[in-house]
């Protein structure tokens, strides 16, 4: 029985309390809603617009374009809730632009990349496949709630890493995390070598647990 799952909902599941770890894997063999796609969807703008700039050779007009029509939209919001959308959506846009708004990166296209144990299958899709002069990085877009911690993004990181390296020249220094709400990015470490031991021992249990409760 294959079992796929999201990077994120599997450092949920890694360092998640017993009852965390039981309701992930009811997720599993139920599927619901796509909770991790929700903050993606509700920064859909922002990383659209961020894709963009790179994907145009560091266009800022472009950038500036997209900021203008959504600071229109914010004034002629109806509701205060889809004001605050298109405000944060903005704040996002100039977060990242502070940051890497001079990388001379172009976007590449990146193969489909998953990281399987037992009968587990991690997913690991960054954002964004970039090249940065000869070197490939890949950037995941997000949104880190307050209950993600630096534990929970390094090991996403891994798994990105642990899903890539086979198929493509990367280091994990190569692998970054942008948190489009705070503008702080994460970047992979050599050191968290050990994690790789965390994610298939986590693999372990979630095949365990599921094979319980499917039988």
């Amino acid at each position: 029985m294959l079992i796929p799952i999201s990077a994120k909902a599997f450092a949920e599941f890694v360092f998640g309390s017993p009852t965390k770890k039981s309701s992930t894997v009811r997720s599993i063999l139920k599927p619901q809603s796509a909770e991790a796609q929700i903050p993606v969807a509700y920064y859909g703008r922002a990383i659209a617009t961020i894709r963009g700039y790179h994907d145009k050779g560091n266009n800022h007009s472009f950038v500036a374009a997209e900021l203008k029509k959504l600071e229109q939209e914010a004034e002629s919001a109806l509701t205060p809730q889809a004001r605050t959308k298109k405000e944060r959506n903005i704040l996002a846009i100039e977060s990242y632009m502070k940051i890497f708004s001079n990388k001379k990166w172009k976007v590449v296209s990146c193969p489909k990349i998953h990281y399987s144990s037992s009968e587990v299958r991690i997913s690991g899709k960054p954002d964004l496949a970039i090249k940065d002069g000869s070197r490939l990085r890949l950037i995941k877009l997000g949104v880190r709630k307050e209950k993600e911690t630096s534990e929970m993004i390094r090991l996403m990181l891994r798994i990105i890493y642990q899903a890539a390296k086979d198929k493509l020249e990367i280091k994990p220094q190569d692998i970054i995390y942008f948190d489009v709400k705070t503008g702080k990015a994460t970047t992979g470490k050599t050191s968290d070598g050990d994690l790789a031991t965390t994610i298939d021992a986590g693999c372990a249990d979630i095949q365990a647990m599921v094979g319980e409760k499917a039988g």
